[in-house]
């Protein structure tokens, strides 16, 4: 079970369940209480759970803190900005044609899942080209650091076998 929790697929899909159901708590929140148009509503509740997404990701699910966060930032925006047109696209595609807005913005969102979790392992948060100290790929230890996504061992036993 902890090998499973280690790798930062496990991670993403918690954090992105935690996320989803923000956005979707949102997204209901804002139609509710206010006059917002589909899109502006989708937007602002997309954003937000985005920016928070980010931090999340960060530094729960591929432990890059390490590394400078301006160029992980970049990538992002343009990761996002590809899966905001995605999203916007399909919900109020879904929408138009008589789907619920929460149903449609879950349908939007699964569809992007897999994507995302690559785009976020290898790109936004993945190693600086040339680097691999800092692969979050959980098969190997690499340039003598233990890998984020490889269990640690606890001291005593660590001790025990020496």
């Amino acid at each position: 079970m902890r090998r499973i929790w280690q790798h930062s697929l496990t991670r993403f899909c918690l954090l992105g369940m935690v996320g989803f159901g923000f956005d979707l708590a949102l997204l209901a929140l804002l139609k509710t209480v206010t006059p917002l148009p589909v899109w502006a509503a989708v937007t602002i509740a997309f954003w937000v759970t985005y920016a928070l997404n980010f931090v999340l990701n960060r530094y729960f699910a591929f432990h890059a803190q390490d590394r400078p966060v301006g160029p992980q930032v970049l990538r992002f925006v343009a990761q996002v900005l590809g899966d905001y047109a995605l999203t916007l696209g399909a919900v109020e595609g879904l929408h138009a044609l008589g789907v619920p807005l929460l149903v449609a913005r879950i349908a939007a969102g699964g569809t992007n899942l897999v994507w995302n979790y690559l785009l976020y392992r290898f790109w936004t948060f993945g190693s600086p080209r040339g680097d691999t100290s800092g692969d979050t790929s959980g098969d190997t230890e690499r340039a003598g650091r233990q890998d984020a996504d490889r269990p640690v061992e606890e001291p005593e036993r660590v001790a025990a076998h020496q």
